[in-house]
């Protein structure tokens, strides 16, 4: 696991895809691993893109949306506790994740993880919007970088 850029503490990896979250994001070929292959495609058939994360105990991260690189909803798989903050309107929304647990969310709704008591993990996979996923022609160059258009800056995940 690699140290985050986005959120001071947590350490990830992507599996799949990788995904430089700049607001031109870059996107590369990370890690297979046929378990995970598994879980995204029953989980979030025609997934391209999973990231797991580490939170260790004071570690959350702040209220943010996902990049625009990624299509609205997500499959996340709780491994530990943690209560998951969503903010569909000026109200918050908290709701406490057990382990196991598995969400379904809208990663442009502004969202966070309260810190932690104790380590947990997320394992959250992801489609890309079209205009972002490789081509068939280009698939074997990746790295591919994609630039101008209207990308977001990700501030968390």
């Amino acid at each position: 696991l690699l140290c985050s850029r986005y959120a001071r503490g947590r350490r990830e990896c992507y599996y799949g895809l990788g995904v430089t979250l700049h607001k031109s994001p870059n996107i590369y070929p990370a890690e297979p691993i046929d378990r995970i292959q598994s879980l995204g495609d029953r989980y979030l058939p025609g997934w391209h893109s999973a990231l797991l994360c580490e939170y260790r105990p004071g570690i959350g991260i702040n209220p943010h949306r996902d990049h625009t690189c990624f299509a609205p909803w997500a499959v996340m798989i709780n491994f530990g506790q943690a209560d998951f903050v969503v903010y569909p309107s000026r109200e918050k929304v908290i709701t406490p994740l057990s382990d196991g647990a598995i969400v379904r969310l809208n990663t442009k709704v502004l969202h966070a993880v309260r810190p932690v008591q104790r380590l947990r993990y997320s394992l959250t996979f992801r489609q890309l919007k079209p205009e972002y996923q490789p081509t068939e022609e280009y698939q074997q160059v990746l790295p591919i970088h994609f630039g101008g258009g209207q990308a977001e800056e990700d501030r968390g995940m």
